[in-house]
């Protein structure tokens, strides 16, 4: 808990200085601040992140890879993610001005997205159906509802990236749209910058923290929620959520979110030493690739043509990671049956 303090203290800290002596707003993007202060601001996050990762780290005594049948669909998971981050860095390298149109809305990685999304969706589906018949009760709600919770947000994320269809009909947004920024019909273009703060950090705490913190015993209130937290080497795979930072750079928000995975990143490549070659190796690559690609993402991305590419391949990123979530729920439920 001190720790947890001294970390949330030390992030208000940047924050309210931030607002108060640069005028600067918590969710502003710009390019990457190279003044004095933008310098010192990743040093206190880097701080803040080991505290916090060493207060919520915990350690895995009697856990194997296998706990739950699931390793290797995570450890495949866990390589194809690093390969998307390590493309998407080579893009940047060497063709950056290309990315711009291949994240464009109809154009290869968006509609990737969605029927990425899809696939989650059906995953989601499919695992609520074989697990229709446990009357177990989560958090005093029936189990159901935990499953139809899930399905519920996927489906509400996915209309809102094809806004609700205008993407593939292509219809006009009408006057209750007027305030939307890119005049589609959503509700998340009315404050894109909040909005994405809340699902980048949702999908970073529930996809890596979470993992990683939960404990091995538990309360017993807690216990019916375990089924479905993913294990601590769906983080491995979830890692490269924290990177793909350009614009996004100087948000203290999200230099914490990748400090702290690089943390995460480095603890999990130290625990899985003793693992297998292919897991003790793929724990290496994603230690190695999420800081080495973000410093490629700060001093190379002012070559790219918008700068916003890489929020969308974070946004197709993060329905890979639902979908194998989804995956995993569903073999579970295959497992269990």
């Amino acid at each position: 808990m001190g720790m947890m303090a001294a970390a949330g203290t030390i992030i208000v800290s940047l924050i309210a200085y931030d607002f108060a002596i640069n005028d600067r707003d918590l969710l502003a993007k710009d390019r990457v601040d190279w003044t004095m202060f933008g310098l010192v601001r990743p040093f206190f996050a880097l701080v803040s992140a080991c505290l916090l990762a060493a207060a919520l780290f915990q350690p895995a005594p009697g856990r194997t890879l296998a706990d739950d049948g699931q390793a290797l669909l995570l450890l495949r998971a866990a390589y194809l993610m690093a390969g998307a981050l390590l493309a998407a860095a080579a893009a940047v390298a060497l063709v950056p001005t290309i990315l711009n149109e291949t994240v464009r809305e109809g154009q290869v990685l968006s509609i990737l997205t969605e029927a990425v999304f899809m696939g989650a969706l059906a995953a989601l589906g499919t695992a609520a159906w074989r697990d229709r018949s446990n009357r177990t009760s989560v958090l005093g709600l029936p189990r159901w509802a935990m499953h139809a919770t899930l399905m519920l947000v996927t489906f509400l994320i996915l209309m809102e990236e094809m806004s609700w269809g205008q993407h593939w009909v292509g219809w006009t947004a009408g006057p209750m749209f007027a305030g939307n920024v890119q005049n589609e019909t959503n509700l998340h273009n009315f404050a894109t910058h909040r909005f994405e703060a809340v699902y980048y950090s949702a999908a970073f705490l529930l996809f890596v923290v979470l993992p990683v913190a939960w404990p091995l015993h538990v309360a017993a209130w807690l216990r019916p929620v375990r089924p479905f937290v993913p294990p601590r080497l769906f983080a491995l795979a979830a890692l490269p959520l924290a990177g793909l930072l350009y614009e996004e750079w100087n948000i203290v928000p999200y230099q914490l979110w990748f400090f702290m995975g690089v943390v995460i990143a480095l603890r999990l490549a130290i625990e899985l030493r003793q693992a297998p070659a292919a897991y003790r190796a793929a724990g290496i690559v994603i230690a190695a690739i999420l800081p080495a690609s973000q410093l490629l993402f700060v001093f190379g991305g002012h070559r790219m043509a918008d700068g916003y590419e890489l929020s969308e391949i974070r946004e197709f990123l993060i329905a890979c990671v639902i979908l194998v979530y989804g995956l995993w729920l569903l073999r579970r439920q295959a497992v269990a049956g």
